[in-house]
Parts: C-alpha cells; sequence; structure tokens
C-alpha cells in the first residue's frame, strides 16, 4: 500500500513538473512570438521607411532631372525667340535703310541736292583756307567737280571714287592732315545705331 502511494506521488511530481515545463514552454514560445512580431514590425518599419526615402530620392532627381529639362528647353526657346528676333530686326532695318538709301538717292538728283554740295564746299573752303584740298566724289557727281573747285580758296583736285554710292563728298587737306566727311553713306550709317535706340530714322540731309 506505502509503495502504490509513494508511485502516486512521484507520479503527481512528474505530472507537475510536466505542466510547468509546458507553461514555461509556453510562455517562451509566447516571448518568442511577441519578439518575432516586435522584430518583423521594425523590418517592415524600416523597409517602409528605406522605400520612403529611396522614392522621395527618387522624386527629387526626377524633380531635378525635370526642372533642368524645362529650363533647358526655355533657354532654348529663348536663344531661338531671340535669334528671331535679331533676324526679324536685321532684316527690318536693311529694309528701312535700303528704303532711306533710295530716298537720298532720289533727293540727289534734285537742284536742292545740288546745293547742299556747294554748301558743304563753302563749309570746307572756310575751314580749310589757301591749303591744297583733295575732293572725292561718285561717278554721277562728277558733274558738279568744275564748281566745287572754284569754290575753295586754295588748289583743289576732284577725283571719282566707287566707294560713295549715294551722294556727298570727302575732302582731305594733305597740308593739316585732315579728312572731313560729307558723304549720305557715313551719315546714313551712323543712323543705325541711333535708329536700334530709338526705332526712328532721320533720312534728310543735314
Amino acid at each position: 500500500m506505502a509503495e502504490t502511494k509513494s508511485a502516486k506521488k512521484k507520479s503527481d511530481n512528474e505530472s507537475k513538473f510536466l505542466k510547468a515545463i509546458e507553461k514555461y514552454a509556453k510562455r517562451q514560445q509566447k516571448a518568442l512570438e511577441t519578439e518575432t512580431e516586435v522584430f518583423e514590425k521594425e523590418v517592415l518599419a524600416k523597409a517602409e521607411q528605406d522605400g520612403l526615402r529611396d522614392a522621395q530620392a527618387l522624386i527629387t532627381k526626377e524633380q531635378s532631372a525635370m526642372r533642368a529639362r524645362i529650363s533647358a528647353d526655355m533657354a532654348k526657346k529663348e536663344a531661338e525667340g531671340n535669334l528671331e528676333i535679331f533676324k526679324t530686326r536685321q532684316k527690318m532695318t536693311e529694309e528701312i535703310f535700303d528704303k532711306a538709301s533710295q530716298k537720298l538717292k532720289t533727293y540727289a538728283q534734285t537742284p536742292a541736292y545740288e546745293q547742299k554740295l556747294l554748301d558743304y564746299a563753302g563749309e570746307c573752303a572756310e575751314f580749310f583756307g589757301k591749303d591744297t584740298v583733295e575732293v572725292c566724289l561718285c561717278k554721277r557727281d562728277m558733274k558738279f567737280a568744275d564748281k566745287i573747285s572754284r569754290i575753295f580758296y586754295g588748289e583743289c583736285r576732284v577725283k571719282e571714287v566707287s566707294d560713295i554710292q549715294i551722294g556727298g563728298f570727302r575732302a582731305y587737306c594733305p597740308q593739316q592732315k585732315i579728312s572731313v566727311d560729307k558723304t549720305f553713306d557715313t551719315q546714313l550709317e551712323q543712323q543705325k545705331e541711333w535708329f536700334y535706340e530709338h526705332s526712328d530714322l532721320k533720312v534728310k540731309p543735314e
């Protein structure tokens, strides 16, 4: 009978011991599961943060690239626009000055033009005095050579040149080494810069 009680007691102790182990194992399993969940959450959170960071970096990179493309495109269009404006302006300027040149050439066929040449000659004669003067005229104006030369107080040599296209004349004094330009060609050319600034044109000779 004593042996039976002893065996039963031993069995109860073993059962309690097994239950304790089982309980401990369950606690450990639960703790492990909790740690695993925490770890998984941390990994997911980190992956999410990394993903967001990478996505943000990609977005920032794409935005920068897009801004660069837009800036380059705008700069290109601006350059193309400026080139077109420049070409249009050049064309318009050439057309206006061609018309002005024709207007002056028409003026050069009038009696008023002949008087203008003689007035120019009178101004130069007063300036150079009795010194020798060389006067350059275009082919069309050589018909005024005698009238012009007689206005000067000193010797006046008149010659034909090809670089004067519109009219007027140049006078040069070898003794004083001074040149006076009274050509309409030069006057018209000098007005181009003024035209660019004021969008106006003065074609009547001074």
